[in-house]
């Protein structure tokens, strides 16, 4: 490892988070594109452009930060590692970045977002058990219209994949009283939150798996295999009274059949946080579905991101330095 180590920050940190990363090490040099100033709006913040930026990229040995062009990677011969603050890892991969340097280390944010994420999957069970969805739309016309509503305790949640957002939000539902079962790709490797699920499916009982729940949450990795994995064949499992929570990417979902299925009332709702386009189309159906909940890729949004995303940093930056196995490492062939 060489003495200097220069980091270059892609994302409007402030100082003492920037000061934070380069008290990890001595041989830390940070190079921030954003400049903090005393506004609060970080869209203000000056930013490096042309030559400047330039000189910055050439700089890099590790880069922090959300996204990375294919003309940012062309100026970067000496990047070795590159940290996402993303939990996902499949837009850097599907626009090459492996194809441009094979050997590139490529770590996520995953785990961070365990907390919002969770709660925010609760917050839409919550919201079409108890039918807040019918109580939104009868506000805006002063119209007081009584409904039964349901309850989540006994009912069934379906994960498909089962990460931490997943096993965290598990053990929420449990708290609830729901009974969880989970789609798991890898049966075999036992995690913390485990004995919440009563029972793992593997990929090739997906429909089975379905077929049961009340609540189906997708919660898997974007990869090639897992592209559209929710289809016509898997909403035709459904109950028609279930309900599908997307907080993954809006890939995994045939989003044209579960329009048409939602219209049709083949199943009872949609709570989707992630869309194929994004921003979701104004001229999207989805808009004007009375079933459907639409929050805008926002799940994870919590005043603490910033804070986790550096903490993890951080602790990476440490691993890096010392030669060790860095946490949430993408594998190339897997995806994730």
């Amino acid at each position: 490892m060489p003495e200097t180590v220069s980091v270059l920050i892609t994302n409007p940190y402030t100082r003492g988070q920037a000061d934070a990363i380069a008290a990890v090490d001595p041989g830390v040099r940070v190079l921030p594109i954003y400049t903090p100033t005393d506004s609060l709006n970080r869209e203000e913040w000056p930013r490096a452009e042309g030559a400047e930026l330039d000189a910055l990229l050439g700089q890099a040995d590790v880069m922090l930060g959300f996204v990375v062009s294919a003309e940012w990677l062309e100026k970067m011969p000496r990047l070795k590692w590159l940290q996402l603050s993303s939990a996902g890892a499949d837009r850097v991969i599907k626009a090459g970045i492996f194809d441009k340097m094979p050997d590139l280390m490529l770590t996520t944010s995953s785990g961070i977002h365990e907390i919002p994420i969770s709660e925010h999957i609760v917050a839409s069970i919550l919201y079409f058990s108890r039918g807040f969805y019918k109580a939104v739309r009868s506000q805006p016309l002063h119209k007081w219209e009584r409904f039964t509503a349901d309850e989540a305790c006994e009912h069934r949640v379906c994960f498909i994949g089962y990460g931490p957002i997943a096993r965290r939000a598990a053990t929420l539902c449990k708290a609830l009283g729901m009974r969880c079962v989970a789609v798991r790709a890898s049966l075999l490797e036992q995690q913390p939150g485990f004995e919440a699920v009563d029972r793992f499916y593997p990929l090739s009982d997906l429909n089975e798996a379905i077929a049961g729940a009340d609540y189906v949450v997708v919660a898997a990795p974007h990869t090639p295999t897992s592209e559209k994995m929710i289809g016509a064949e898997q909403l035709a499992a459904m109950k028609r009274s279930a309900v599908l929570v997307n907080i993954s990417r809006g890939a995994l979902v045939d989003e044209t059949v579960l329009t048409e299925a939602l219209h049709e009332g083949r199943i009872a709702g949609a709570a989707l946080d992630v869309f194929v386009q994004e921003p979701l189309p104004a001229e999207s159906a989805l808009w004007d579905l009375p079933n459907v909940l639409i929050t805008p890729h926002n799940a994870g949004s919590n005043p603490s991101y910033d804070k986790r995303v550096v903490e993890l940093f951080r602790e990476n930056l440490s691993r890096y330095l010392s030669g060790e196995t860095l946490r949430n490492l993408v594998i190339k062939e897997r995806g994730y």
